[in-house]
């Protein structure tokens, strides 16, 4: 087993590199057992594991793996407390084509909150949704938080950024659900029908933009108390998505 106990080891600066989202190109980071379990259970390609802690390691002993001292486990770690493995692995990679034939869609618009994304994704993990869209300024689906908050749900549903052109090309298989503040109509109310959808998600200070508003074949609301203002965009969309089901 290789052993790292310089911040200066050059693995360490190729780890540190992909804290910064335009080195994330091809390699992501995994932070914590769920995550680096949950990408070896989706038959990703692992680049290498860094434990410091000896027994974590040794489980892990048919992979390139290096037992590194504490303070390069705090280099390397995008938090204020280490997770005791960490681990760099290749990228999923996604076709639209992929989606045309998923039945039930989530588009998420502008959602610059990593941790909503993450718990939006466990979300939709957990009520059937088949893959994720994202479209316009939204954060990076493979940062760090948002694979933590993810809880090991990442590599589970496909992720893709999408652009106007694709989804208007959704229009002849998929019905646009525009989840709103001000309809008239409740998602209760929703009659479910046996077609494709994609229920789209805005972000909490601005909703959906005109674009996608455009596509929608249908506005609908989560009915709240007056004395609300309004929901969490995360706790809203899992609400939505229960109810959808």
């Amino acid at each position: 087993m290789n052993e790292i106990t310089s911040v200066q080891n050059n693995l360490v600066k190729e780890t540190v590199k992909l804290h910064q989202k335009k080195y994330r190109e091809d390699l992501i980071l995994l932070e914590g057992l769920k995550a680096v379990e949950g990408a070896i259970l989706s038959n990703l390609k692992i680049k290498y594991i860094i434990s410091d802690d000896k027994k974590t390691a040794a489980k892990y002993k048919n992979y390139d793996i290096y037992l590194a001292s504490e303070a390069v486990m705090k280099k390397i770690s995008t938090t204020e407390s280490p997770s005791n493995i960490i681990a760099v692995t290749k990228k999923p990679k996604y076709s639209i084509n992929d989606f045309f034939k998923f039945k039930k869609i989530a588009l998420l618009d502008n959602i610059k909150d990593a941790g909503n994304l993450g718990t939006i994704i466990r979300a939709c993990c957990a009520f059937n949704i088949e893959g994720i869209l994202l479209y316009g300024d939204t954060v990076d689906e493979f940062s760090p938080k948002v694979i933590r908050s993810a809880a090991g749900n990442i590599f589970k549903i496909p992720i893709l950024k999408t652009t106007t052109g694709e989804l208007e090309q959704f229009k002849k298989t998929h019905r646009f659900i525009a989840t709103v503040v001000n309809s008239n109509k409740t998602i209760e109310e929703y009659k479910k029908i046996d077609s494709k959808i994609i229920v789209m998600f805005g972000s909490e200070a601005n909703g959906l933009c005109k674009e996608l508003l455009n596509l929608s074949d249908e506005k609908l609301t989560v009915k709240m108390s007056n004395d609300v203002e309004s929901l969490n965009l995360a706790v809203c969309t899992g609400i939505v998505l229960y109810v959808l089901q």
